[in-house]
């Protein structure tokens, strides 16, 4: 009779098993992702992937200002909108770009501002085909990713950038969206390991999109109903506003270089660029719907910032929009001041209503379609569309400042 293991032995052998039986496990869950991800990677390599001639239905049972049935379709392209025209090179071409204030993930395809934009312009201009090419969570790490991948080939005449954003997030969440956008995968450390090989893995690709759920939560960039009425107030002290906007100033110079970079890729493939300043239901100003300060009002509940300190903070990154764009010669859209802070435009902090959308569209369009008429004259049909009068009213004036 055999000799009974050590006490270590068996531990050892114990341990070994289930290392064996986890590292089995996690090939077989690779497998099965690979065959079948429910969750819809965007990131396979180094390079962004689109969902092709896919068309989704969201029952919506917690945002009462959104419909109750939301259609979310995807061309030809892996766009949101109609698939490329026949003639192409002959229409006025146009891609909307960012994250989730443009996808509108919870619009259907035609109450989104990019559509409803494309509305507006076909009144004024010949031949417009615009597209959606937003996408949740992404900033200008992933649009530049984007544009070498899609975009570029694409060639449309017009790209409009609504960035800002999730920029301002890069700070806290790192690589949020450039995990898969790295040519190999590192091993300078556990957290950089990880996020480099979700370009390869899916199961790490996993992992990084729950972790991503949970500190977007924390940061508040997430889609739910909020009550303003209940968000209560926050009054955080003179060194925790410092140290919040210092923290986001340390992201500035990379913002910068991305903006400029996307501006060079579009001049360099004749593409003409636009830039949007992003908008926020927070700032100093009183909500007309609620009566809640917006400058007061808790933003999250993770940390001790207001309405004030989250605006101080995006309007960083809008300065930077506005300089670049004007230093580069790019007409830039601020929309970040036209548009105004009321939560009947509003269903969260960050993004839009059905209302908002359309009033986005109206804001975009009065500074777009005199700028395209003027670039693109072949494609004038008329008179654009009058200022939107919610931008001129006097109760609404001074409300971005």
């Amino acid at each position: 009779m055999p000799a009974p293991m050590s006490r270590f032995k068996a531990v050892t052998f114990r341990l070994l098993t289930f290392g064996i039986g986890c590292v089995i496990a996690l090939l077989l869950l690779e497998g099965m992702l690979r065959i079948y991800n429910p969750f819809g990677a965007r990131i396979r390599g180094s390079h962004i992937v689109l969902a092709r001639n896919r068309r989704y239905v969201f029952r919506n049972h917690s945002l009462p200002k959104l419909d109750p049935v939301i259609v979310e379709t995807r061309n030809s392209l892996g766009f949101r909108g109609p698939n490329p025209p026949a003639d192409f090179a002959d229409d006025l071409t146009i891609v909307a770009v960012g994250g989730s204030t443009t996808h509108g993930l919870y619009l259907s395809d035609d109450k989104t501002w990019p559509a409803q934009l494309s509305d507006l312009l076909q009144h004024s201009l010949h031949n417009v085909w615009l597209d959606n090419a937003g996408l949740d969570g992404h900033s200008t790490i992933a649009h530049i990713a984007l544009m070498q991948d899609h975009i570029l080939k694409l060639h449309p005449k017009v790209v409009l950038f609504l960035v800002g954003r999730n920029d301002m997030a890069h700070t806290d969440l790192g690589d949020f969206d450039a995990e898969g956008l790295k040519s190999s995968v590192t091993f300078k450390n556990p957290r950089d390991f990880l996020f480099s090989l979700s370009g390869y893995s899916e199961v790490a690709a996993l992992i990084l999109d729950t972790y991503r759920a949970v500190t977007s939560y924390r940061l508040g960039l997430v889609h739910e109903n909020v009550d303003l009425t209940k968000q209560g107030y926050e009054n955080p002290s003179p060194l925790e506003e410092a140290q919040y906007l210092e923290k986001h100033r340390r992201g500035l110079p990379g913002y910068e270089a991305r903006l400029k970079r996307l501006i060079q890729m579009c001049r360099d493939a004749h593409i003409e660029p636009v830039l949007i300043t992003q908008p926020m239901l927070a700032g100093p100003v009183v909500d007309d719907v609620t009566h809640v300060d917006l400058a007061k009002v808790k933003v999250s509940p993770h940390n001790h910032c207001n309405g004030e300190m989250w605006w101080n903070a995006q309007e960083l990154y809008n300065d930077v929009t506005r300089r670049v764009g004007r230093e580069n010669g790019v007409v830039v859209i601020d929309l970040a001041r036209e548009m105004p802070k009321s939560s009947r435009y509003f269903y969260d902090f960050v993004h839009f209503t059905n209302e908002g959308s359309q009033l986005v569209a109206e804001i975009i369009d009065a500074s777009l379609c005199p700028a395209l008429a003027s670039k693109f004259p072949q494609y004038s049909a008329g008179t654009c569309a009058p200022v939107p009068s919610v931008m001129t009213s006097t109760t609404q004036s001074g409300a971005n400042n």
